[in-house]
């Protein structure tokens, strides 16, 4: 469920017929006035909009889009290019039919339509004259506009096609052809793949190759390897020279160095030399073994806080 929200709290009670009066005396003056004058009436908003924008016309405040269209009505035009070839003036014949006129003029504009398009794919000028008989083909004069731009597209494709072709050198390699990379590669990929299988059937067992006829008296005799050196080896766990080892065969050949009685150090000794090597977690063990446990863990915290201790008094 959502959040609770909570609602306006009121506050004691007022007067309604109070609170409509104070609401109509805000929009007395908005709502169903009657005019202060009966003879007076205002001017509608509209009307006030046309006659200011009567005004701008008359002072000449148009926009500025209408003023450059004025202007350039104003100029007369000037044709670019070539001037235009006069069009067919289409003149119905007596006794022509609407249908029969109108398949002449589809007809004629089809033909001016191929007219022009062929001039201008063979940049020629078909002549007529005034009876619209052809007279001849001339060849249009070149722009001189088009020739410049031709030539300095001709000059930035050599200038290009020079950088490309640098002269190689005569210690760099021979460029390879598309053929000769990938016969190349193939072969790469060829001799790797070698390379992985000899070495794998080296670890593979070899078979032996017996001859015929070949006679066995006796089977192989296989060659012991050598024993290693007992010092080069680690010592293992329960031969390692330990600390509280040297501290316990200390106590036991001087006595009275410690504080403790001797029968304490050769019972703690003899705990520490046991090793207690039990599976599991400790509070599954028996009772008598945890108490053992920990009576061998005090002796050795013991050991090694005495340890400290000479240690202390002999920097000193």
């Amino acid at each position: 469920m959502g959040r609770k929200i909570p609602g306006k709290k009121h506050r004691g009670v007022n007067d309604p017929e109070k609170q409509q009066a104070e609401r109509l005396a805000k929009i007395k003056d908005k709502i169903n006035a009657p005019p202060l004058n009966p003879e007076d009436q205002q001017v509608p908003r509209s009307l006030s909009r046309i006659i200011e924008l009567k005004n701008r016309a008359k002072q000449g405040l148009f926009n500025k889009k209408q003023k450059k269209k004025e202007k350039s009505a104003q100029k007369p035009k000037i044709s670019k290019g070539k001037p235009e070839k006069p069009f067919p003036k289409f003149e119905r014949r007596p006794g022509e039919s609407d249908w029969i006129f109108k398949r002449r003029m589809n007809r004629i504009c089809q033909d001016v339509i191929r007219e022009t398009a062929f001039e201008d794919k063979y940049n020629v000028d078909i002549k007529r004259n005034e009876d619209g008989e052809v007279e001849g083909v001339e060849k249009r004069p070149k722009d001189e506009l088009q020739v410049l731009m031709k030539k300095v597209r001709k000059e930035n494709k050599e200038a290009k096609t020079k950088k490309k072709k640098k002269k190689p050198r005569a210690d760099s390699e021979p460029k390879l052809t598309k053929s000769q990379k990938w016969a190349l590669k193939q072969a790469e990929k060829k001799r790797k793949k070698q390379l992985a299988t000899d070495q794998d059937h080296s670890y593979l067992p070899q078979k032996e190759q017996i001859k015929f006829g070949e006679i066995v008296h006796a089977p192989p005799s296989l060659v012991a390897p050598r024993r290693v050196d007992k010092s080069q080896e680690t010592p293992r766990p329960g031969q390692k020279q330990l600390l509280l080892k040297s501290i316990f065969s200390n106590s036991e050949n001087s006595s009275g160095t410690s504080n403790r009685p001797l029968h304490s150090t050769k019972s703690s000794v003899s705990n520490a030399s046991k090793s207690i090597n039990k599976k599991g977690k400790r509070k599954d063990l028996p009772h008598a073994m945890r108490r053992q446990l920990d009576k061998q863990q005090k002796e050795i915290i013991e050991a090694y806080k005495i340890l400290k201790s000479k240690k202390i008094k002999t920097t000193n």
